[in-house]
């Protein structure tokens, strides 16, 4: 496999406009300006997706001394370090939540209808995609086949891509999808695109690997406010979480290698005979039996050494330390070398220390970026529920909120949430989002102010009342 930067993949423009993808003809030319550009980002998808699998370019290693001890070891720091940034990212489902309260119940109907149609799932098959590939895609059509009229799910980053238009606002114009024709020898006869825009796909069969504008194709009419291919650019240069460090990667596997070549090349040392003549029969029952006989000739006595130039593997094992420890630091994920700061540590120093805090910000950028693609998807989503007439919301009445783990570091955030309540200034919604004790802090507040005022409702008809006059002893 050959060593290049990936630094990467390309955002595709066009000149054209939404309202000229009518023409069937400027539909062809938009293709044929474009898929250029999407090869070379597919070029790209595929290395980093078989790095990710572990092909990875210590397989392709040569040694010229000794070539029979030539040990390939894959370390596959590209798949732990997507395990951890997408379980972290998305381990909990995103969540809706009403920016007002008056959206409250169609926010909940909301929520249920994407949980019926699994979207979790799918939107940890784009976290994937972008960890790995830098960017994903996500698709959302009309379904009436079950109880929620919308179908979703993730698209494929090879063989997909979304147009922009080439101006300051660089709005989405189309979404491009294929599949190759394949006959039953498994030739390949061409490709059939669906072109997705705001107003309608266009289905069409390109064969013999060309499009022009005498391919056969049909168009559907559609009206679901938006092009239904959405792209999960991973960040702005569409950069995966740890293609800008395939090169320690690649050290690291280089160097694990040749300390098991080390190894093994001290256990099957040579021997060297001095003042010895023996034949390769008589070497190799000697070698079977484990003795070796040997017979002085003159002044000079025989002798048996071996060569052995063994490396240090503690130093060797220092130096991969620093390299895994650079790694993480540069990724951004947490350590997993077992320093340790002493007993004394707090919460919040283990999380500094070991990378944690580090992981966060990394998770909060990539929320950012993943938020404004949600959006797109959110308004397509609410749009064909809208014309279904099932929740008439629109984009303003939603927040989009993403959860995690919240129980690291709780007995600080719990003293500091009595201390701030204390003070009587500000909201609970407030300091719970200053605490970062919860994931939605409004919904959390009002869940608590319900409680507590039918909790204290049951304890005055336990007792008879808040006004009820309290009864003299003696009194009947």
């Amino acid at each position: 496999m050959s060593e290049r930067i990936y630094k990467g993949r390309i955002k595709i423009l066009s000149d054209f406009n939404s309202s000229d993808l009518q023409d069937f003809g400027n539909v062809v030319e938009l293709i044929k300006d474009t898929e250029p550009y999407h090869m070379q980002n597919m070029n790209d998808i595929v290395y980093l997706r078989n790095y990710w699998k572990g092909v990875q370019p210590v397989l392709d290693k040569e040694k010229a001394v000794r070539p029979e001890i030539n040990n390939k070891l894959v370390v596959n720091h590209a798949q732990r370090i997507t395990r951890t940034v997408v379980g972290y990212f998305l381990g909990n489902p995103i969540q809706y939540i009403q920016s007002n309260e008056t959206a409250r119940k169609q926010i909940d109907e909301l929520n249920a209808l994407v949980s019926y149609e699994d979207k979790p799932s799918t939107d940890k098959e784009i976290a994937e995609n972008q960890s790995i590939t830098g960017t994903g895609y996500r698709i959302i059509v009309n379904d009436d086949s079950d109880d929620v009229p919308f179908e979703e799910k993730s698209l494929d980053p090879e063989n997909t891509y979304v147009v922009y238009n080439n101006n300051v606002l660089q709005k989405p114009i189309a979404g491009i999808t294929y599949i190759n024709l394949v006959a039953n020898n498994k030739e390949l006869l061409g490709k059939k695109y669906f072109v997705y825009t705001d107003f309608g796909v266009y289905v069409i069969n390109a064969v013999g690997q060309t499009i022009n504008q005498a391919s056969e194709y049909e168009f559907y009419p559609y009206n679901i406010g938006g092009v239904p291919i959405i792209e999960y650019p991973n960040n702005e240069a569409r950069i995966g979480d740890w293609e800008l460090f395939m090169s320690i990667m690649n050290a690291i596997n280089d160097t694990q290698s040749n300390r098991l070549d080390d190894i093994e090349q001290v256990v099957q040392s040579l021997l060297v005979f001095t003042n010895v003549e023996i034949d390769s029969d008589t070497y190799q029952e000697m070698r079977e039996a484990g003795v070796v006989m040997l017979n002085s000739k003159g002044q000079e006595k025989s002798k048996v050494d071996i060569i052995k130039n063994a490396l240090d593997q503690a130093g060797i094992g220092d130096y991969l330390d620093k390299l895994e420890r650079l790694l993480d630091t540069l990724v951004g994920v947490p350590s997993r070398d077992g320093n340790s700061g002493g007993g004394a540590d707090t919460g919040q120093a283990v999380e500094m220390r070991d990378g944690w805090a580090d992981l966060e910000l990394l998770v909060k950028n990539k929320e950012l970026t993943f938020k404004k693609s949600e959006k797109q998807s959110l308004k397509i989503i609410l749009s064909i529920l809208r014309n279904m007439g099932i929740i008439d919301i629109d984009l303003r009445n939603v927040d989009i909120k993403f959860s995690r783990n919240k129980n690291h570091n709780l007995l600080v955030k719990a003293q500091s949430y009595q201390v701030l309540n204390a003070t009587q200034t500000l909201a609970p919604a407030d300091v719970l989002s200053m605490v970062d004790l919860v994931s939605d802090e409004n919904e959390y507040a009002q869940r608590g102010e319900e409680y507590w005022k039918n909790k204290l409702e049951t304890i005055k008809q336990d007792n008879g009342g808040l006004n009820a006059e309290p009864v003299e002893e003696g009194e009947e």
